[in-house]
């Protein structure tokens, strides 16, 4: 055998399986926090409020950030070796994700909004709510055209990266939006609980299936959009289309 080839072939087997060893972990460690938070919740083992994934500044936001932080330097080290400039503006949204999530942004706004044109309370929901609900509508609105523009001028892998990503992150602000405004809505209700662990349940679970996905891209520079296994946003609009986004 040519010297070199079964370290070369092991290499070539981990990169493979290594997205998939990586969800398994991210995945586990979702349900270790959602576990934590509902010990808190309904037990006296774990009373302080660190252990909430509700909470600002708890364990499972922490993780969370780490997340963020991952698959910003994925994207940077997959935009090194493909300088593919839709990576450059998908580094952006995960950055202000971060910096949103950290720094509760969206938050600040709502509050801002009830202060400034006193927003006041409709059916269930808060001043402050409708001002976070605005504030969405206004990143949506500006982000929308950046990416539909990026999708239409890329190159297939330009177009799959975005097209997954998207839904990706449609799926997080569904969770992290609609979530909320259904957790809001069932506060003081029996299904309290229930719609607080879909929400920050759900937007764990999301960003841990980003991850997977960006992992999925490393090994292959962004050269064979075919090679990765898991599009979310590439099967729609293929079903859709009835054709590949790589043709």
């Amino acid at each position: 055998m040519i010297g070199g080839s079964p370290a070369c072939a092991d290499r070539a087997s981990f990169a493979a399986h290594a997205p998939y060893i990586l969800l398994a972990a991210l995945l586990a460690g979702d349900i270790l926090f959602m576990t934590l938070h509902w010990l808190h919740l309904h037990s006296t083992v774990l009373r302080s409020e660190l252990w909430s994934i509700e909470r600002d500044g708890s364990f499972g936001e922490m993780y969370q950030y780490l997340k963020y932080l991952g698959v910003g330097l994925a994207l940077a080290h997959l935009y090194r070796s493909t300088r593919l400039p839709v990576l450059l503006g998908w580094i952006g949204v995960f950055a202000f994700l971060l910096l949103d999530d950290s720094m509760r942004i969206h938050e600040r706004f709502g509050l801002g909004m009830v202060a400034w044109i006193h927003l006041p309370d409709f059916g269930g929901l808060r001043g402050r709510d409708l001002g976070e609900l605005i504030f969405a509508g206004l990143v949506v609105a500006i982000l929308a055209p950046v990416l539909a523009l990026g999708y239409v001028r890329g190159s297939p892998a330009s177009r799959a990266l975005t097209a997954d990503l998207s839904v990706l992150l449609a799926a997080l602000a569904a969770c992290a939006v609609g979530g909320d405004t259904i957790h809001r809505l069932l506060s003081g209700t029996a299904l309290n609980t229930l719609a607080g662990m879909i929400e920050d349940g759900g937007e764990m679970i999301a960003l841990s299936l980003t991850s997977f996905y960006i992992a999925q891209w490393v090994p292959y520079r962004a050269s064979t959009p075919e090679a990765v296994r898991f599009r979310p946003g590439s099967r729609l609009l293929t079903l859709a289309f009835a054709r590949p986004l790589s043709e």
